[in-house]
């Protein structure tokens, strides 16, 4: 019974040491401010005025192409390339569970969507969904060509 007491005591002595005793700001530091009080245009002005000359127009601070501006595309310009892109087969490759962008099949169906975006099809397709009225839609565009 001595040894079930001895081992109850030597555990509970063994939490009681190893117990975090140190505040944190002793082995880490003070924690930084990460808040600012500033707005969003304060901050862009104080960017402008310590800006470069060259760089004194504000711009969006990020990465990657520039988003598309509205308008950039008619309706029917939207819906011709929606067309052409599901003509392409990409409608249904690339939501498969097996999608792989770099397989041989994906890319020639890339390159089928890229032959009809910038070829004489496009404008053919915005010409036909132009003719067949103001509420165009995909259903109506699902022949190719080589079907009729």
């Amino acid at each position: 019974m001595n040894t079930k007491v001895l081992v109850i005591f030597a555990v509970t002595f063994a939490g009681a040491v190893s117990a975090q005793t140190v505040p944190p700001e002793q082995w880490v530091g003070s924690p930084i401010p990460s808040a600012s009080f500033l707005s969003r245009s304060a901050v862009v002005a104080d960017y402008v005025a310590t800006a470069p000359a060259e760089a004194r127009t504000p711009q969006e601070f990020r990465v990657g192409p520039p988003d598309a501006q509205p308008g950039g595309l008619s309706r029917a310009e939207a819906v011709a390339d929606l067309n052409l892109w599901l003509r392409s087969g990409l409608g249904q490759s690339a939501y498969r569970d097996d999608f792989d962008p770099a397989h041989g099949h994906y890319r020639a169906q890339v390159a089928i969507y890229q032959r009809l975006r910038h070829g004489p099809e496009f404008t053919a397709e915005v010409a036909r969904i132009q003719g067949s009225g103001a509420f165009a839609t995909t259903a109506q565009a699902t022949a190719t060509p080589a079907d009729e």
